[in-house]
């Protein structure tokens, strides 16, 4: 067997070689159980509506959760019920350990009492026999249940199942016989089957682990050097929730054989430089699919399940890999492409998000899932079920991915409002972070003796301050996009402060077009909207969709139509002397704006929305915008991306 490579991480000015054992590469940290972090805030507000809204509503809003075959055994979830409910149920788990919340417990243990039931002799489980897909979104939900609660049927259930699966596949089952949904998906379960193998200390699931694994897509090669994605063998590759799903899996290769392309394939797959990125790539970090990967017009939209999906494989690669830059990608895509994805209220969300969204209408999107779906309508029924079934988790997720363990201490990956608690420590984490420049971290609860406290310092912040109870704790600057290692015998009451300066970045986008972020918020020109309710039934895909059964009427949840209120063709003036616009920062917290000058003008059709595809503005021009074309210079405030609904996040500019 190849020997895992040791991976370096630098933390101030030390470097931490990661031991690796004969068997498998150990991982740099380890998971918290669902329910350590509790988030406060600002994200416990997004989670709390998500609980009001949405998620608190699932089961009466959709037939295919709330008749789900996994609950009714009745088939009456119509034919996606096998899949939507268990998205639905593995955020469920993690929203109501979050919040701990024992309505949602109990709502959970319904469905694990269901999943736990469902186990036939042979092993097998669920409503349809050989369910390979459906049932990895079941296993994962079970593992969290098991971490959460201490469950003590899990592990015998999947030793089971696995066992059946074995043997399945012993005699020539495979998982690309089951749909290109299981082959590209993969890392789903091999995460929980090593997951089983730590449990239970049997060599035999580690072993298991390397048959799944070779039965999976070969993710590294996409993400380093493209090739076909298309649907067959390969699992369709190019399909964007399977593109974020997948980059769990290099990761958990990495872990089984070292190799060092795995290990690279979750930076390769979003570096600025590679081939995804340069061809569908967008500012927040996320990849142009409208189902395919889909260019970069900005225009072009990202679905919502591959948002999740894209936070949920930073968690497992952050665990795997301890690269400060991996918890970067996934602050971003929580904090800009969620939030503006989602409606304020928590009662609606989009299927796709589009970044210059001047509307929110069912005209022709020129794509996948557009006219008849209201994919871009605010709504319990926007686009194709997926989504409204499997976003679900994404706050939670990343709520619990805030903090890990690692050297027998704690570690700060992802930062925002909360309050983790461990056997080791409780620490309060305060300073409203993302919408400000520093964190604070307070001991509240230690179990005493030495041990490491690691903070990470951003890649996008190249001038960092750590202090120690007031003093500084480092002799000079940390380095950005790593971990700092502060160890010392803590006690109650002891502080440590972080300063990240930020300040705005442009970038370069299609037709040169440009985008504007401060430190991990991405900023946009907020538009006015006007609303006009819709119910669903307005739509008759919709009602087919949801099995005939629409109750967003009687429950509050409508679908809104957003129209632009508000001017919104701009050109940012480019007078700085570095050639970029100049940017001043206004207000605070929430309330903080970035104001720049701006010029109106309606050059090659800007401002107006495409013939061919109505409920999509007409891309920024080629920049720089001739002179002639030009209105008066005016004063317009952007917003973080999170906070629109309507929104133009890529301008055209002007000398």
């Amino acid at each position: 067997m190849k020997l895992p490579l040791a991976i370096c991480l630098a933390s101030g000015l030390q470097v931490f070689v990661l031991a690796c054992s004969a068997q498998a590469a150990e991982r740099a940290m380890e998971r918290l159980p669902p329910g350590s972090v509790k988030p406060e805030g600002w994200l416990r507000e997004q989670m709390e509506l998500q609980r009001k809204g949405l998620t608190g509503h699932a089961e009466k809003l959709y037939a295919d959760i709330g008749e789900s075959d996994w609950l009714t055994g009745g088939k009456r979830g119509g034919q996606f019920a096998w899949e939507r409910g268990p998205y639905y149920a593995k955020g469920l788990v993690a929203l109501a350990f979050a919040l701990d919340d024992a309505e949602l417990k109990a709502r959970t243990k319904r469905w694990i009492d269901a999943y736990l039931a469902s186990q036939r002799e042979n092993g097998d489980f669920g409503p349809k026999k050989r369910n390979w897909w459906a049932n990895m979104i079941v296993l994962w939900t079970l593992r969290d249940w098991c971490e959460a609660t201490g469950d003590e049927r899990v592990v015998p259930f999947m030793e089971r199942y696995f066992a059946f699966q074995r043997d399945r596949f012993a005699a020539g089952d495979s998982l690309a016989k089951d749909s290109p949904w299981a082959v590209a998906r993969v890392g789903d379960e091999l995460d929980v089957i090593l997951w089983l193998h730590r449990k239970t200390g049997k060599a035999e699931w580690l072993d298991y682990a390397r048959t799944v694994a070779a039965m999976s897509a070969d993710w590294t090669a996409y993400y380093h050097s493209g090739g076909f994605g298309g649907w067959g063998p390969e699992g369709y590759r190019a399909h964007i929730v399977n593109f974020m799903q997948g980059l769990k899996t290099p990761p958990l290769k990495w872990l089984l054989d070292g190799g060092d392309a795995d290990r690279t394939a979750f930076r390769a797959a979003l570096d600025a430089d590679g081939w995804a990125m340069k061809m569908h790539g967008r500012p927040d970090r996320a990849v142009n699919g409208t189902e395919p990967l889909s260019g970069r017009s900005a225009s072009q939209g990202t679905e919502l399940c591959a948002t999740a999906e894209h936070i949920l494989s930073a968690q497992v690669a952050l665990e795997t890999l301890g690269d400060a830059g991996i918890a970067d990608d996934m602050e971003i895509a929580a904090y800009n492409t969620l939030p503006a994805t989602l409606s304020p209220d928590g009662k609606g969300m989009r299927y796709y998000c589009l970044l210059n969204q001047p509307e929110c209408t069912d005209g022709n999107l020129l794509y996948n899932n557009g006219q008849g779906k209201v994919p871009n309508v605010p709504g319990p029924y926007s686009g194709f079920g997926c989504c409204r079934s499997n976003f679900h988790f994404a706050w939670p997720k990343f709520a619990e991915s805030m903090w890990m363990t690692r050297e027998s201490g704690l570690a700060a990956t992802a930062y925002g409002d909360c309050t983790v608690k461990t056997p080791l420590a409780t620490v309060h984490e305060t300073g409203g972070y993302p919408f400000a420049d520093g964190v604070r971290l307070e001991i509240v609860e230690t179990a005493g003796g030495e041990w490491p406290l690691f903070v990470r310092i951003p890649g996008w912040c190249a001038d960092a301050a750590v202090k120690i109870n007031g003093a500084d704790a480092l002799a000079q600057v940390p380095s950005a996009g790593s971990f700092v290692r502060l160890s010392r015998k803590w006690k109650k009451g002891d502080v440590v402060d972080l300063s990240f300066s930020s300040k705005p970045v442009v970038t370069h986008w299609k037709d040169d077009s440009i985008a504007v972020m401060r430190g991990p918020l991405l900023y946009a020109l907020k538009i006015d909207a006007a609303e006009k309710t819709r119910n669903a039934a307005d739509w008759p895909a919709v009602v087919k969709d949801a099995n005939g059964v629409l109750r967003d009427g009687e429950l509050g949840f409508p679908m809104k139509e957003l129209r632009a209120k508000s001017l919104w063709n701009y050109a940012l003036v480019a007078d700085g002397a570095d050639g970029e616009p100049r940017f001043e920062a206004i207000g605070e917290g929430l309330e903080r704006r970035l104001s720049v000058k701006a010029i109106r003008t309606d050059y090659a059709g800007w401002g107006t929305m495409s013939a061919a595809a109505p409920a999509r503005a007409v891309d920024p021009p080629p920049s720089p915008v001739p002179p002639a074309a030009l209105g008066k210079v005016e004063q317009i405030e952007l917003s973080p991306l999170a906070l629109t609904q309507l929104r133009i996040t890529l301008f055209p500019w002007i000398r």
